[in-house]
């Protein structure tokens, strides 16, 4: 069985209304085409750049599930 490689956990933005909001996601194997399918989320989307950026932050620390079978 190939285990996939994540990639650290990110901050996505999109523009929805005028607005931004913020979601953190990981790539799920840095081998392939980043694409809907390639990514996992975490948390919902939110309008706070800063607290995205610091729960990616707190993720990448964590450390858990660095390899997924």
């Amino acid at each position: 069985m190939e285990c996939r490689k994540p990639s650290e956990w990110r901050v996505t933005a999109n523009p929805v209304g005028g607005k931004m909001w913020y979601a953190v996601y990981r790539i799920r194997d840095i081998d392939e085409v980043d694409h809907s399918g390639n990514r996992q989320y975490r948390g919902g989307y939110i309008d706070d750049k800063s607290k995205a950026e610091e729960y990616a932050r707190l993720l990448n620390e964590e450390g858990t599930d660095e390899q997924q079978h």
